[in-house]
């Protein structure tokens, strides 16, 4: 059972679909990265997809979707990653929501130490992520906390195609 508290309190723990509708609620908040990511506004498909797409050859007991949660129970953002993937010792995180409002103050490096910590007693030795070539927040964030572009991929998404930058970091404890 993964739970995780960072320095602000807040929490980090296990998601399940029986929360399908505060995740709805906080992919609507999220309005502005589904926009820009498929060209649509988020609905069911979305959460479906959350708790449920998976890489090529792994399963759930690879995956762990988590709650990012403030003081207790309001859900303020969501983690989905999958261990050994592509490779032994790198995990793929394939997603990191925050609700706008929680954004721009420090949550994200926060998230990805505690994240990294975690993964690293579980055997981790990297992670790999894919950001899209217009999110230059999100490209200018995980450049600055370490990672590097190691390759690019053009991946059609809902209603848009996006070049994709792979990028990866070595995590440490």
């Amino acid at each position: 059972m993964v739970k995780l508290t960072l320095n602000n309190n807040y929490k980090i723990k296990a998601l399940t679909l029986a929360k399908q509708k505060i995740v709805e609620n906080l992919n609507l908040k999220c309005s502005d990265y589904y926009l820009l990511h498929d060209g649509v506004l988020p609905s069911k498909k979305e959460v479906f997809e959350i708790f449920n797409a998976l890489p090529a050859g792994k399963n759930y007991k690879d995956k762990f979707v988590l709650g990012i949660y403030k003081y207790g129970n309001e859900l303020i953002g969501i983690i989905e990653i999958t261990k050994n993937s592509p490779v032994k010792g790198e995990w793929m995180i394939g997603l990191v929501l925050i609700a706008p409002e929680e954004r721009d103050h420090g949550l994200g490096k926060l998230i990805h130490e505690a994240l990294a910590h975690w993964a690293i007693r579980l055997g981790a030795k990297s992670f790999r992520l894919g950001v899209i070539e217009d999110n230059y927040k999100g490209k200018k964030f995980w450049s600055d906390i370490g990672y590097r572009k190691i390759n690019e991929e053009t991946m059609d998404f809902t209603k848009k195609t996006h070049i994709v930058n792979v990028m990866t970091c070595q995590i440490c404890a």
